[in-house]
């Protein structure tokens, strides 16, 4: 488990339409300073509050500056942990990269549903960016990244904060939302009272900052949910495996991996027969190995 971040500057990088300053009382500002309480807390604002494609690119503009600037600060960086929700979670990916090209570490990362690619490469070099490790605070369940984020953002991949990275990364902790955070997460708006606006909208930081307040005082409820890296859009069906237009290339553990006699894509199934996961043969033979990994 990824050690706790509280201590030092602790600062905010938050998502798509949330980026300017917040006021006193706002809500999510209030669930950050309570997940953080023994930090000092600061908010990261940048240009993100335009259309999906434009705030992306600026996200990662933005990481470059973000990273010089942490890199001018001296040895100061090394007490200091960004947390960033969505797109902010895509900035504090970069940012990492960039400072790790350059030799330096800030004290952690903490990406909460990261919206990037999820064979991105700097996704495989953030974790050296951070001295404590890396966590990624992710929800297979979410319905902006599984869905949204596919069919708007024009992506090369799935989303790395809905089914994890398709590779483990170096110094990276991934962490599974509990299907109970769902409910139990405390929201004072309106619709957080209501459980279908809850499940619809999921992707909300406070149900990420719940999480990891579990996590730091060692309350979080267990799951037996494991993180599926994804290909393509996938809707989780049970399928015929009559294996007539399928060879099997893997099987263990009542898991399988199949490749499509004509189209030749991919599929994993699980071990009630619903395909989990589809896509490229590359990346769902990585997404077989890490799921078997994590598979008792």
């Amino acid at each position: 488990m990824a050690g706790c971040a509280n201590g030092g500057e602790v600062w905010y990088v938050p998502g798509w339409l949330k980026t300017s300053e917040p006021e006193a009382d706002d809500e999510t500002w209030t669930s950050f300073t309570k997940t953080f309480p023994g930090s000092r807390p600061r908010f990261h604002a940048w240009d993100g509050n335009g259309l999906w494609t434009t705030s992306r690119d600026n996200a990662d503009t933005a990481a470059v500056a973000l990273a010089e600037r942490i890199a001018a600060m001296g040895e100061s960086r090394t007490n200091i942990t960004l947390v960033g929700h969505s797109l902010g979670g895509r900035m504090v990916v970069r940012t990492l990269a960039r400072l790790h090209e350059k030799g330096l570490k800030i004290r952690q990362g903490i990406l909460l549903a990261p919206a990037i690619p999820n064979n991105d490469p700097d996704v495989a070099k953030m974790g050296m960016g951070s001295t404590l490790p890396v966590l990624s605070v992710c929800n297979p369940e979410d319905v902006t990244l599984r869905f949204v984020y596919r069919l708007a953002g024009g992506e090369s991949a799935a989303a790395l904060g809905a089914g994890g990275a398709l590779t483990a990364s170096t110094n990276v902790v991934e962490q599974i939302v509990p299907a109970k955070i769902m409910k139990e997460a405390e929201v004072e708006a309106v619709w957080g009272r209501l459980d279908v606006a809850r499940q619809i909208a999921n992707h909300h930081v406070l149900f990420y900052f719940a999480t990891v307040r579990r996590m730091f005082d060692g309350s979080l409820p267990e799951d037996d949910r494991i993180l599926i890296p994804q290909g393509k859009l996938n809707l989780e069906l049970k399928v015929s495996d009559r294996e007539i237009w399928w060879d099997v290339l893997a099987s263990e553990k009542g898991w399988k991996l199949e490749r499509n006699i004509v189209t030749r894509h991919c599929r994993i199934l699980d071990p009630s027969k619903r395909r989990v996961a589809w896509g490229r043969e590359c990346d769902m033979r990585q997404a077989f190995e890490k799921i078997l990994s994590a598979t008792p």
